[in-house]
């Protein structure tokens, strides 16, 4: 009897990764083997309950919320809001970490480093990326390497605000145009009662192409939108205008970021 297939392995067949010869030979062997294909099959099983948690939306197409200050050429990008519809099924990749851990910044910012060392964690604050709606399967975007995205592909915004009180995010592209995702303007919102992970309302599309930088922030009080977008014109200046390299936001509170590279 040959031996077991890793889970890992088994994992990448599952989600498409492998290369075609090695593919039919695991796949084989999972048809042959009931460890195996217990395995793989649970892949499948943990799909269908991470879709469950979250579904992504059938969108109504054409409608897009205006940016707050349009962009007066074709390079500029335009983030594009679309309201759901109903509730459609997609298979989903399998998601080992659901909740990414925000960094607390306390209003310090080292224009030129990522923004992982010498930042502080408070408590069970938190916040999730979820990538969905294109033809590839729905997935958590990662905060430690820029995530691709796929033509028709839409963002979800998700917290965990433990002690905070307040939320707020945003995007910066490329040229450093900042666009207000959660709310368009004025002040930061009151996170949503109750404990545990919350979703901001509407998913998001972001148009153009090269880097886009999405950055989510959890305060203790409330904080404009203005002040907001200055802190990131200001870490994308610092950061030699090259978006994938700001720092943390030069604002109080706890935040996390996402670098997505539009097709």
């Amino acid at each position: 009897m040959s031996a077991h297939e890793s889970s890992w392995t088994l994992r990448r067949l599952h989600a498409g990764e492998l290369p075609a010869p090695e593919a039919n030979r695991v796949r084989g062997h999972a048809e042959a083997c009931d460890a195996c294909g217990a395995t793989l099959r649970s892949f499948a099983d943990a799909q269908a309950a991470f879709e469950a948690e979250v579904p992504f939306e059938k969108f109504e197409a054409g409608v897009e919320r205006a940016r707050a200050r349009q962009a007066s050429t074709e390079s500029r990008t335009q983030a594009r809001w679309v309201r759901p519809l109903m509730a459609v099924a997609a298979s989903v990749v399998v998601v080992l970490v659901l909740a990414r851990p925000l960094l607390e910044t306390g209003g310090r910012t080292d224009p030129l480093q990522p923004p992982v060392a010498g930042n502080r964690l408070k408590g069970g604050a938190g916040a999730e990326l979820r990538i969905g709606g294109g033809v590839d399967p729905q997935r958590v975007a990662s905060t430690d390497a820029p995530e691709a995205l796929q033509p028709g592909e839409r963002v979800r915004l998700g917290y965990t605000a433990d002690a905070y009180r307040y939320v707020a995010a945003l995007s910066v592209d490329a040229q450093g145009e900042v666009t207000p995702l959660y709310p368009e303007s004025g002040d930061s919102l009151a996170v949503e009662p109750g404990v545990g992970q919350h979703w901001l309302p509407e998913s998001v599309e972001f148009t153009g192409a090269g880097a886009e930088r999405v950055v989510l922030v959890l305060t203790d009080a409330p904080v404009s939108m203005d002040a907001l977008g200055d802190a990131a014109r200001k870490a994308f200046t610092a950061a030699g205008r090259d978006v994938t390299r700001m720092a943390p936001l030069d604002v109080p509170g706890a935040q996390t970021q996402w670098v997505l590279l539009k097709p």
